[in-house]
């Protein structure tokens, strides 16, 4: 009898300690808490919003978080919307595009997002993404522009350098208002970026065309102390570096080259990760402290109000540049609704992790 009351009791106990530990494995972390350094390791294996926070970081975003200081505040997925003419477009012309063989040209394209339904198992479904993302860039949409405020840090030296610049982008083709081409050669978007700040570098510019058909991108610069405007060799100037930067003009939105001037894009696979959807319109005026701390070392972190990440299902892209592009690849994270990358990982050419 005493015997039996000790195994009831020793069943009870380990009856209760596994459903406490189930509910510790299982607790879900409250929308709104800060992803940081310091409560990353508790918070690891609890969920969120159906998903494991471990489950929803890369390694290289991982450490950003532990060796870097990066926050995330977690926020529930969303639906993201776009305006109707955007998906309207795309639906109208449906099974219009076809892709090459090969990969580098796409024939029929009219507007909105030519290639609908990619499967992973298809050859080819890397391409028809990037594709996807050069005509169909949700972000862009038929015109964009902003005044950007640009602090250039160093991890140890904080603020070296700031300045102000006007950028815009027109898309010439596949324009879901109006007519969805408002040319008629082979222009697929033009370009414009004016310095505004400081004075001494005041009323700079550059205007980029980029083709449709593979033609080498052609530009011009305006020289304020000459007022006049010259030609540039344009051609490799779209994986150059951007102006008192590291950071090259074929990282904007992750990938801004003609795809066909790329080796290869395929796709590695599909995964969930967190992805600044809903972040604040940084054309408002704000202190550029609410955004970046400025202040603390290396400089550059999102504040936990810039970076609001929520779970998103992604295509995971490899991207292989030509053989002169500075880069060895590029680990892209899109979107599986629309074609917009949320992250790049970049690889020199020995294989190495370079830069996020």
């Amino acid at each position: 009898m005493i015997n039996s009351e000790k195994n009831l009791l020793r069943s009870i106990v380990v009856g209760l300690a596994f459903s406490l530990s189930t509910t510790l494995a299982s607790a879900e972390v409250t929308e709104g808490t800060v992803l940081s350094k310091s409560n990353i390791d508790q918070l690891y294996e609890d969920s969120f919003d159906g998903h494991k926070i471990k489950d929803l970081l890369t390694e290289k975003m991982e450490m950003m978080i532990r060796d870097f200081g990066m926050v995330m505040r977690l926020e529930k997925s969303t639906e993201v919307k776009f305006p109707s003419h955007y998906w309207d477009a795309g639906k109208a012309n449906q099974g219009k595009a076809t892709l090459a063989a090969d990969g580098k040209s796409v024939e029929g394209f009219v507007a909105g997002i030519p290639f609908a339904d990619i499967t992973q198992d298809d050859p080819m479904a890397g391409w028809k993404l990037e594709w996807n993302h050069f005509y169909a860039n949700p972000l862009i949409g038929d015109s964009w522009a902003a005044l950007g405020d640009v602090w250039i840090t160093t991890n140890e030296g904080g603020v070296i350098d700031n300045f102000e610049a006007v950028s815009a982008k027109a898309i010439m083709e596949g324009r879901t208002e109006g007519e969805a081409n408002i040319t008629g050669d082979k222009d697929h978007a033009r370009y414009l970026l004016v310095l505004t700040e400081p004075y001494d570098a005041k009323g700079l510019g550059v205007f980029t065309k980029q083709y449709n058909n593979g033609k080498l991108d052609d530009g011009w610069v305006y020289i304020k102390n000459l007022r006049r405007t010259r030609r540039t060799a344009g051609g490799k100037a779209w994986m150059d570096p951007q102006p008192k930067m590291d950071l090259l003009n074929d990282d904007n939105q992750t990938v801004l080259g003609f795809p066909a001037f790329y080796q290869d894009f395929k796709v590695i696979g599909k995964r969930w990760i967190l992805a600044v959807v809903n972040a604040p319109d940084p054309n408002l005026p704000h202190d550029p402290k609410e955004f970046v701390d400025l202040d603390n070392p290396p400089h550059w972190v999102p504040t936990p109000k810039a970076n609001p990440c929520q779970p998103r299902e992604v295509w995971i892209v490899e991207a292989t540049p030509p053989e002169e592009h500075p880069y060895g690849k590029k680990v892209m994270y899109m979107d599986v609704n629309f074609p917009m990358y949320y992250l790049a990982e970049i690889y020199d050419k020995k294989g190495d992790f370079w830069r996020i």
